[in-house]
């Protein structure tokens, strides 16, 4: 799912969230980029899947989840949970994943803001065109 091409991102956002939202506006104007948008609120991922992105973005499962939601607050924080429990959470509650998430061959990484995209389309292009 994230074995991407050159010049390819994957975005992963959650529509129902307005910064998510914002930033996927964002990431629509990155140059010379195909884009490959996989919005959370309409689409499904496996627990498989989700280990694969906690891999690519360095971070342990528990690290995928919003810490500031209410449902991290009330159902995970303080407690001792398996990660194949957590990987079960993320499936059922997809809106408890911190997102939004840009990938590429080069990168993962959580955006804080949605600006943050245009920091990350900086990056690219110093990488040049032989890179991506």
């Amino acid at each position: 799912m994230f074995n991407l091409g050159k010049r390819e991102i994957k975005f992963l956002y959650n529509s129902n969230k307005s910064e998510d939202r914002e930033a996927y506006a964002y990431v629509l104007t990155l140059h010379n980029h195909v884009i490959n948008e996989l919005d959370l609120s309409k689409n499904d991922m496996t627990p498989t899947q989700f280990l694969e992105l906690a891999n690519k973005l360095e971070k342990r499962v528990i690290d995928l989840f919003d810490k500031d939601s209410d449902y991290f607050k009330a159902n995970i924080q303080g407690k001792d949970i398996e990660e194949t429990d957590l990987l079960t959470l993320l499936i059922k509650e997809k809106s408890a994943l911190k997102t939004p998430i840009l990938i590429s061959e080069e990168k993962a990484e959580v955006l804080e803001y949605p600006r943050d995209t245009i920091k990350m389309d900086m990056v690219f292009d110093k990488m040049g065109p032989n890179r991506m």
